[in-house]
C-alpha cells in the first residue's frame, strides 16, 4: 500500500539523453527517462532519490484540489464552439509535456489534462485558441484578430498561463 504523505512518481520514456524531473500541477512527479533506459536502473533510482529530496520544498504540502473536470472541460468547448461557429472533429485529453493544447489540420482538439487545475479564465483562453485554430490554422495576424474578438484581452491570459509549467 502507498504513503500518501509519498508523492505519486510517473516515469516517461522519451527520445533524450539525460534524465529530468518536475513536479506538475497535480502535485505529481514526472521523471522523463531516455527511451533505452529501463525504469529500475540504478542510475534512475539514485536520480530520483536525489531528485525528490531538492524537489522536497517545491512539492505542495497537501495534493491540489483540481477545478475543473475533463466533463466541464468538454462543455465549455462546446458552448465556445457554438459560439464561434465551428465543429471539432474530436476533443480529447492527454497528457503533455509542453503544451496546454493543439489543434490538428484534420479539425482533433488535443487538451492537456493538467488544465484541470487551471483558473477558469486560462482554461478558457486554452480552449478558444484551439478552437480559433479550426478557421486560423497558424498563428498569423488574422488568427490573433479572430482570437481577439472572442477574447479582447488574450495577451494578458496568455502571459499569465506562461507562469504556469505545464
Amino acid at each position: 500500500m502507498s504513503n500518501p504523505d509519498e508523492p505519486v512518481i510517473h516515469i516517461q520514456h522519451q527520445n533524450r539523453k539525460t534524465l529530468s524531473m518536475r513536479v506538475n500541477l497535480a502535485g505529481e512527479v514526472i521523471v522523463a527517462i531516455p527511451n533505452w533506459m529501463k525504469p529500475t536502473h540504478p542510475q534512475v533510482k539514485k536520480f530520483i532519490k536525489q531528485g525528490l529530496q531538492k524537489l522536497d520544498k517545491l512539492m505542495p504540502d497537501e495534493k491540489p484540489e483540481a477545478e475543473h473536470t475533463q466533463a466541464s472541460i468538454r462543455r465549455m468547448v462546446t458552448t465556445w464552439a457554438k459560439r464561434m461557429d465551428v465543429k471539432p472533429k474530436r476533443v480529447q485529453f492527454r497528457q503533455m509535456t509542453r503544451k496546454w493544447g493543439s489543434c490538428s489540420s484534420r479539425g482533433s482538439i488535443t487538451l492537456n489534462e493538467m488544465l484541470c487545475y487551471l483558473p477558469h479564465r486560462l482554461v478558457e483562453y486554452v480552449v478558444v485558441h484551439e478552437l480559433a485554430h479550426l478557421t486560423e490554422l497558424n498563428h498569423d495576424p488574422a488568427f490573433w484578430s479572430l482570437l481577439g474578438q472572442y477574447l479582447p484581452d488574450y495577451a494578458t491570459l496568455e502571459d499569465e498561463l506562461n507562469g504556469y509549467h505545464v
